[in-house]
This record gives C-alpha cells, sequence and structure tokens, in this order.
C-alpha cells in the first residue's frame, strides 16, 4: 500500500502507545505524520518527534484547526467526545483534509472501527433492511486478538495519572470527564483490583436464570459521547431510572431485571448501591440484581431480552437471537434489527432480530468501517496498525 503525498494530522488517538505505532506504519507506507498534544497523557503516550502543542483555550481550537487543515490531507480522531474532537468534526465537510474516526469495534472485542467523519450515531451505514441486500459480502478472515481488558486498564490509568504533571506546560487544557483524570486514574485501579478478588459466580449466567426468566439493562461508561451525542439519557442514572419505571409498571411478574456495569466504568458512582435504591423505591429489591463482569454470550443466550442506552453490546445480543431495545438514537436501530415498541411492550413480548438480515448486516458493516484488531493488546497492536494504514488508503471511496 502507498500512502506517499499523503500528510496525517492525528488529533487524539486510543490511550496507550497505538498513535504513535500507527504514525511508525504510515510513516513506512510514504505518508507524514504529526499529532496534536493537548496534555501530558499525549505526550507520554506519543513519545516521539513530530508533535505540535496546543496551549490555548479550548475554545480557541476550531478556528487553529482550520487555519492548521490546509497543511494536511487527512485527520484522524479517536472518538468524538470532548471539545478537540468535536472541534473536528463539527467542521469536516468544510475542511479540505479527509477526515478518519478511529473508535473501539462495533463487533467486539476482535474488532475496530475504521469511518469517515463520524461513527455510531453519525455513521454513515444505512438505517434500514433496505441498506443491507442479499447476498452480501464476503467477510474477511480475522484473528482473535486475545484479553484486552487489562493493558486497557493500563493504558487509560496511565493517561489520566500523568495529568497533574502537565499543569504547567498545558495550563489551559479541559478535559471532558465529569471526573478529575487522577479520579480517574484511582477509580480504574481500584475496581480492577476489586473484580480480580470478586468471586465469579455472582454474575454466572446459570445462576441469574435459575431465580426466574431475566432481561439485562447495559450501562455505559458516563461522560460517553454515545450517551452525550446520541441520546436523550445523559447518564446511567436516568437511564435506569427509565428502566425501572418502565420494569416496575409493565414487567411480567415473574420476571427480573440484570443491570450490568460497563467494562470500563471508574467507579466514581457506586452504581450497585444506587442500583439497590433506586429498585427498593419501586419496590422491586427482590427482582433486580446487579453485575460487574459476566460471559456477554452466556448473559445473551441466558436471557429474555436486552435494553441498552445505544451499547455496542446490543450488536453481541443480536447475533445470539437475543431481543433487543434501544433508548438512543443508535445506527442498528431500525425494523429487522431492534425491537421497534415501547420499552413497555418490550418486556411484555419481546421481538428478536431477523436472523438472515442481521448476518447481511453484520457482513457488510464488517466489510465497510471494522478492521481486525485491537488498540491495547501488545502482540495486536503491529498488526492493527498496519491493518488500518492499508485501509487508509482502499476506503479513500
Amino acid at each position: 500500500m502507498d500512502l506517499t503525498g499523503r500528510r496525517f494530522l492525528i488529533v487524539s488517538a486510543p490511550f496507550g502507545r497505538f498513535g504513535r505505532v500507527l504514525a511508525r506504519a504510515i510513516e513506512m507506507r510514504g505518508g507524514k505524520v504529526r499529532r496534536m498534544l493537548f496534555n501530558a497523557g499525549d505526550v507520554l503516550n506519543w513519545g516521539r518527534s513530530g508533535g505540535l502543542a496546543f496551549r490555548e483555550k479550548a475554545e480557541l481550537w476550531p478556528e487553529q484547526l482550520s487555519a492548521l487543515a490546509a497543511d494536511f490531507t487527512d485527520i484522524i480522531v479517536f472518538g468524538e467526545g470532548g471539545p478537540y474532537n468535536q472541534g473536528v468534526l463539527s467542521q469536516a465537510d468544510r475542511l479540505k483534509a479527509r477526515v478518519w474516526v478511529l473508535e473501539n469495534g462495533y463487533f467486539r472485542p476482535d474488532w475496530i472501527t475504521l469511518e469517515r467523519n463520524g461513527v455510531n450515531g453519525s455513521s454513515a451505514l444505512p438505517r434500514s433492511a433496505a441498506g443491507y441486500p442479499p447476498p452480501p459480502p464476503e467477510l474477511p478472515v480475522s484473528r482473535p486478538v486475545g484479553r484486552i481488558l487489562p493493558h486497557h486498564v493500563i493504558n487509560i490509568s496511565l493517561y489520566h495519572a500523568v495529568q497533574p504533571l502537565g499543569r504547567l506546560l498545558f495550563p489551559q487544557y479541559r478535559h471532558h470527564y465529569s471526573a478529575s483524570p487522577w479520579r480517574q486514574c484511582l477509580g480504574h485501579v481500584r475496581r480492577y483490583l476489586e473484580l480480580g478478588l470478586r468471586p465469579r459466580g455472582a454474575s454466572d449466567a446459570g445462576r441469574l436464570k435459575a431465580k426466574g426468566p431475566f432481561f439485562i439493562a447495559c450501562l455505559q461508561r458516563d461522560g460517553d459521547a454515545q450517551l452525550l451525542r446520541y441520546s436523550d439519557i445523559h447518564d446511567n442514572l436516568s437511564f435506569l431510572a427509565q428502566v425501572m419505571d418502565s420494569f416496575a409498571a409493565s414487567a411480567p411478574a415473574g420476571s427480573r431485571l440484570v443491570v450490568k456495569n460497563h467494562p470500563l466504568d471508574p467507579g466514581i458512582i457506586n452504581l450497585a448501591r444506587e442500583t439497590r435504591r433506586m429498585a427498593e423505591a419501586r419496590g422491586l429489591q427482590d427482582r433486580v440484581d446487579f453485575i460487574d463482569g459476566g460471559n456477554l454470550a452466556q448473559l445473551c443466550r441466558a436471557s429474555q431480552g436486552m435494553v441498552v442506552n445505544n451499547s455496542s453490546a446490543a450488536l453481541s445480543a443480536l447475533g445470539f437471537g437475543t431481543p433487543v431495545k434501544v433508548l438512543g438514537q443508535a445506527f442498528f436501530d431500525f425494523e429487522g434489527l431492534a425491537d421497534q415498541q415501547s420499552l413497555d411492550g418490550f418486556w411484555r413480548a419481546p421481538k428478536p432480530a431477523d436472523l438472515k438480515l442481521f448476518a447481511a448486516f453484520r457482513a457488510y458493516v464488517i466489510n465497510r468501517t471494522q478492521i481486525n484488531g485491537n488498540y491495547h493488546e501488545p502482540r495486536a497492536m503491529i498488526d492493527t496498525a498496519e491493518r488500518v494504514a492499508d485501509a487508509l488508503e482502499t476506503r479513500l471511496a
């Protein structure tokens, strides 16, 4: 693959060293790469020459980018959250440079996402069954990427841990999280250690099913762009309140609700305690379980259905034939995939996806937007970066 003559600006990259590994892969194909540095975490992760420090107020970034973009053919961001990524995406259609968005995979754990100008609710993927006609494209050969979570936790914790050290160099940096980076660092470390010590039986699908038929409500990571940009429900507690209100009013008397925490929740809010409190307030204390962890495939197969606020866990559930109700604006929320009836109706008669449509949908989405690999597992990182660099040429159309 040849990227000669193309000049890339990495505005943001996944936590850890993936950004610099990707830069090397692009340079090996003849491209040039620079990276924006907004804080000490970016400096740590970049760890090489070619950085461009931005020390002004975040409000000045869009105008600065508009001038800077003329020097580049391509701009890369990771995700859509925060003022710096939004400074790019809000003017993507006016920039001469192509805008590429990297994101965690729609089909995890073995895939990552690469799209033009937006992902998730801003994806250019079709929003109806007609956009995924037979015959579907052939699926590319893929390989399992290994265990990601420990490496991801280390990368995100280090990124947040060094932020206080960079305040003198980046005094105007503005994070977009609800909690400070240092609190998030401590929260991730504490929660990961606690999960390692916790008995696994509490989240066992068989044990949960033995209590009675159950539905799963999947939490998101508070502050995620999926909540802030693509949903009217902007945090987990509001999501839980709406789900539990509906469940108490409309779910069959013998059914239960299992609230599943997000794998990367930083533990700032005690969601287990809040779940119990909210269940008791609605008379559901004997019908609601909170779990942290668990095998998603087994939980999906054992459940009656899943409710999400745009979580990509829904795509796993659909593949297992588990009915899904989406609260939010997801590119997969259309007739034939996600259940289109009200949440109250969903509890009483959940409707599974058309599995033939889902197979075609999955094949199209993988071919158009997914890349086999991950950003954090060290043994997979170089191959992943090389595949992304290849896609930066082959997906120009």
